[in-house]
């Protein structure tokens, strides 16, 4: 179970590091005048952002509760 949870979150932080390397975040997290950075696609871009920071922060949670 470590491993595939260590697995699980090589996967994640990759899948992360590639989504913050994305022109699309960097346009979501870009000021803009007249409100272009809360167009409605920088939304789920800035979702995404969350959710897989959600998901790294609950394999890390995992692994430390393992080796404990």
């Amino acid at each position: 179970m470590n491993e595939q949870l260590k697995a699980d979150l090589e996967h994640a932080l990759a899948e992360l590091k590639a989504h913050l390397a994305s022109w699309e975040y960097a346009f979501a997290m870009a000021g803009g005048c007249h409100g272009g950075a809360e167009h409605p696609v920088h939304w789920l871009t800035r979702d995404r952002t969350e959710r897989l920071t959600g998901r790294c922060r609950d394999l890390r949670a995992c692994l430390a509760e393992l080796e404990l």
